[in-house]
C-alpha cells in the first residue's frame, strides 16, 4: 500500500463545459508544488503556487513573450492527422485506400488490412480512437489545450524567475522551425502513429528485431507498441517528435521542470565558492539527448555523462549535442566528446552503471522509473546512492502518480495499456520510502502537468 501523502493543493484546473459554448477562462496552477512524500517526512520544502485566471488577451501575450513558435502547436494537427488516417486504414477497405498495405506496422503489410481485412477492429461494436475522442470532441479539445497553455505559462514563469535560460530551440534558425525538416518529421511520424495506434487496438505489440544476452529482459519490450522499441536507428530519429505529438507539445515544457531542483543546487554550491566546472553531471537513461542540451545550456561549463542503453539512442543524442554546440557555443571548445562538454556517452544500465562509486554531484533520471520493474527501481536507486558524491542531489523526473492529480485518479492507469507492463505497479509505488531506504534524503517536489519532479540528497559523511 502506497504510504505517500500527496499534498492537497490545487493542480492545474480541467475545463468544463460553458453554457455559452466558449472558453472565456482557464484556471490553472502556474507555479510548481511540494509536499511531504510519506505522512511522517518533514524534509519537504515548502513551495506552493497560486492559481490564476487567464484572459485571451494574456494567453496571447505569453505565447509572444515565449516566441513559441507555430510548430508546438502544429503537433496538435500532426496528432489529429494520425487518428484520421489510423481510423481510415481501419475502416475503408484496403481496395479503396493504400493506408493498410503502406502504413500496417511501418511498412509491413503482415498485420492489417483495414475494414475487410482478416485482423480488423476486434468486436462488432469496436471504435477506433478518433470515433471516441469525436464522442465528446468539445471536452477533449477544451481540456487539451488548457492543459498545454497551462503548462508553456508554468515554463515561462520559471524562465522568468531565472531558473533557468529561454529555450534554446526556440530560436529562429533552429532546425525544427524548417519547414522542409518538418515536413519530413511529419510523414515519418504519421506512419509511426498508424502502425502504433493499429498495435494499440489489438494490442498486439510487435516483438524486438533483436535477440540479445546483453539487454535486461524489460529492456526489449516495444513500449507504446512503437515499431523496433528502442533498439533501432529510425526508432531513435522519430522519438521526440512522436512524444511532442503525443502530449500536443508540452513534453519539453515538462522535462524542464527537472531543471529547478538542479537550479537550486547550482545556488548552494555557487555560495560555497564552487563553479559549474567544478562539478560533474550524470544522466541516466538520457535516450535522444534532448533533454541533456537543455542542461548543457544552462551549465555549459559543467562537465558531463550522457548515458542509456541503446547505441541508436546515444548515436542520436550525440547528434543533438553537436547541433546544440554548433548553435549556441559556435567555436567554443567545451571539451569532451567532439568539445561538447559530454565526457562520455555511456552505454550501461540505470540499475548497473557503468563507474566508480562518488563520481558525480549530479544524478539525473527522466521518464525511466515507470518503464521499469518495481525491483529494478530499488537497484537502481542503490546504484545512484553509490555513484554521487557526498552531498550529492538525485533529479528524478516521471509521470505523476496516483494522488499527484486527485482528478485523474479514476483514469491515470489507462496508460498502462500502450503496453507499458509496469505502470500500473509505478503509480502506486512509493518513490521516496525507495530512496529512504537506500540512503537518501527526501528534498523537493514539483508538479508540471503530466509529470512530476523528485530530488533526493546523499547526507553529508
Amino acid at each position: 500500500m502506497r504510504t505517500s501523502t500527496p499534498s492537497s493543493a490545487a493542480a492545474p484546473a480541467e475545463t468544463t463545459q460553458k453554457d455559452n459554448a466558449t472558453m472565456t477562462s482557464l484556471a490553472h496552477d502556474l507555479h510548481s508544488l511540494s509536499f511531504r512524500l510519506r505522512a511522517n517526512l518533514s524534509a519537504w520544502h515548502e513551495h506552493k503556487g497560486t492559481n490564476r485566471r487567464i484572459s485571451r488577451y494574456s494567453l496571447h501575450l505569453t505565447a509572444r513573450r515565449l516566441r513559441l513558435p507555430e510548430w508546438r502547436f502544429s503537433h496538435s494537427m500532426q496528432a489529429v492527422t494520425g487518428l484520421i488516417a489510423h481510423h481510415l486504414s481501419e475502416t475503408l477497405p484496403s481496395s479503396l485506400t493504400g493506408l493498410s498495405s503502406s502504413w500496417a506496422e511501418g511498412g509491413d503489410s503482415s498485420s492489417g488490412g483495414g475494414a475487410n481485412g482478416n485482423d480488423g477492429l476486434q468486436g462488432a461494436g469496436a471504435k477506433t480512437p478518433l470515433q471516441r475522442i469525436l464522442s465528446d470532441v468539445g471536452r477533449e479539445l477544451l481540456n487539451r489545450v488548457n492543459e498545454s497553455l497551462a503548462t508553456f505559462e508554468q515554463d515561462y514563469d520559471n524562465v522568468r524567475g531565472d531558473m533557468y535560460p529561454m529555450p534554446w530551440d526556440m530560436a529562429p534558425i533552429h532546425r525544427q522551425n524548417n519547414p522542409l525538416f518538418m515536413l519530413a518529421r511529419t510523414a515519418q511520424s504519421v506512419e509511426e502513429f498508424v502502425a502504433t495506434l493499429r498495435r494499440r487496438v489489438r494490442g498486439q505489440a510487435q516483438p524486438v528485431w533483436l535477440s540479445s544476452s546483453l539487454y535486461p529482459q524489460y529492456y526489449t519490450k516495444t513500449y507504446h507498441y512503437q515499431t523496433d522499441g528502442w533498439l533501432s536507428d529510425r526508432s531513435a530519429r522519430i522519438y521526440e517528435h512522436n512524444t511532442e505529438v503525443l502530449f500536443l507539445g508540452r513534453q519539453d515544457a515538462m522535462q524542464r521542470t527537472s531543471l529547478l531542483p538542479i537550479a537550486s543546487y547550482m545556488r548552494e554550491a555557487a555560495l560555497a565558492g564552487r563553479s559549474p566546472r567544478d562539478m560533474k553531471l550524470l544522466e541516466v537513461a538520457a535516450g535522444t539527448g534532448r533533454f541533456h542540451t537543455f542542461i548543457k545550456d544552462a551549465y555549459p561549463e559543467m562537465p558531463s555523462v550522457v548515458s542509456d542503453l541503446s547505441p541508436f539512442y546515444l548515436a542520436r543524442a550525440r547528434n543533438n549535442l553537436n547541433y546544440w554546440r554548433a548553435l549556441r557555443q559556435p567555436g567554443r571548445r567545451l571539451g569532451g566528446v567532439d568539445d561538447t562538454g559530454v565526457t562520455r556517452f555511456l552505454q550501461t544500465a540505470a540499475e548497473q552503471i557503468d563507474g566508480p562509486d562518488q563520481e558525480y554531484d549530479l544524478v539525473v533520471c527522466v521518464y525511466l522509473f515507470h518503464e521499469l520493474p518495481e525491483a529494478i527501481r530499488r537497484r537502481a536507486a542503490t546504484e545512484f546512492f553509490r555513484v554521487l558524491k557526498p552531498g550529492g542531489m538525485v533529479v528524478l523526473t516521471d509521470s505523476v502518480q496516483l494522488g499527484d492529480r486527485p482528478s485523474w485518479d479514476k483514469s491515470i492507469g489507462l496508460f498502462g495499456d500502450f503496453n507499458e507492463p509496469y505502470y500500473r505497479n509505478y503509480v502506486s509505488c512509493d518513490l521516496g520510502a525507495i530512496f529512504e531506504e537506500v540512503g537518501f534524503m527526501c528534498d523537493t517536489k514539483y508538479l508540471c502537468s503530466a509529470t512530476k519532479t523528485l530530488s533526493f540528497r546523499k547526507p553529508l559523511e
